[in-house]
Parts: C-alpha cells; structure tokens; sequence
C-alpha cells in the first residue's frame, strides 16, 4: 500500500510540474520585458526543482565571459559586477562544452568559481546547470543551486533543460524588441 501511495504521489508531482511547465511556456511567449522575463524563469526553476536558488549567466560577446543577468535571492546589479570566467568555472565548462552538468558535492570541485559565493554570502553545497540553446549556439546557463531534499537527479535536468531552451528563445525576443525600439527611436 505504502508504495503505491509513494507512486502516486509521484506522478501527481510530475503532473504538477508538466503543468507548471506548459503555463511557464505560455508567460514567457506573452511576455517581452526582459527584466520580468529573467525574474519568472529563476523564481519559476527555484519552485520546479524546489532548491533555494537559481541564476542565469548570459554570455557577452563584446567581452568573452559569463556574468549574472539574475538570480532569485540575491542584488542582480551586485552579481552583475562579477565576471565569470569561461576556463576555471562551473558556469564557463557548462558554455563550453553545450551539456549540463550536476554537482552535488560543489565544495570538492576545482570549477567552483568561489568568489562569487564569497562576494554575496552564499554557501553552493549542490548545483545543477544547464545550457541555453537557441538555434545553433548557446546564449548562457541556468543554474539551480541547493536542492532542499535530496540531490539533483537525471530528471531535473530535463525539467531545468526545457525550461532553459523556451528562456534562450524569449530572452533572445526580448532583445531584438529592445534592439528594433532603440533603433527606430534613433530614426526618429
């Protein structure tokens, strides 16, 4: 009986988190401010994953790196001062290498880019990060960070992969609407 009552509990939360992924869908395709974009995705993979955080490292061209464009719980304009190596950490392997990437024991990890844990106050005890794909190269990472029960499973990178490819694409129209904005008023 017990193990029924387990397996049924199971697939509610998967239905749960199905549904919660559709209705994430539906918000990022209605919705083109990118600060409102970045703030539903981390709070919307904080609550999937159920971990205390998550962020979003986006990639700059003009100036190769990595750096924080969100993060629940704690001053995006603080995380954004801190650059993040592409060699030498956790977020740059992720970039590199297009795969996702679970740690659950991110203190013994040579890639733990410790300053910026240092900077906010933040202890990364379990991680897992994931590219975002759109089309043929990759925009950044999204990363979970201390899963409360447990450790990070196969399963949760799918969960944080699919909600990073529909982030890469509304991320990517919420740019070239701002772009295309800037532009005309310049015209004007």
């Amino acid at each position: 009986m017990t193990t029924n009552t387990g397996r049924l509990r199971d697939l509610e939360g998967r239905q749960q988190q199905l549904l919660r992924l559709v209705e994430l869908s539906m918000i990022l395709n209605s919705t083109l401010d990118l600060d409102e974009l970045l703030h539903t995705i981390t709070a919307t993979a904080t609550e999937l994953l159920d971990c205390e955080a998550a962020s979003i490292l986006l990639y700059d061209e003009k100036n190769p790196r990595l750096y924080f464009a969100a993060a629940t719980g704690s001053n995006p304009s603080q995380l954004a001062e801190i650059p993040v190596p592409m060699e030498g950490s956790i977020a740059g392997t992720i970039f590199r290498t297009n795969q996702p990437l679970i740690l659950n024991d991110v203190a013994h990890d040579p890639r733990h880019f410790s300053q910026v844990s240092d900077q906010i106050q933040f202890k990364t005890k379990t991680l897992l990060g994931v590219p975002m794909p759109i089309k043929d190269r990759i925009v950044g990472v999204l990363e979970a960070v201390n899963k409360r029960n447990g450790i990070f499973t196969n399963r949760d990178v799918t969960i944080l992969s699919v909600t990073a490819a529909h982030a890469a694409i509304a991320i990517n129209n919420a740019r070239m609407l701002k772009t295309t904005q800037q532009a005309l008023e310049k015209v004007r």
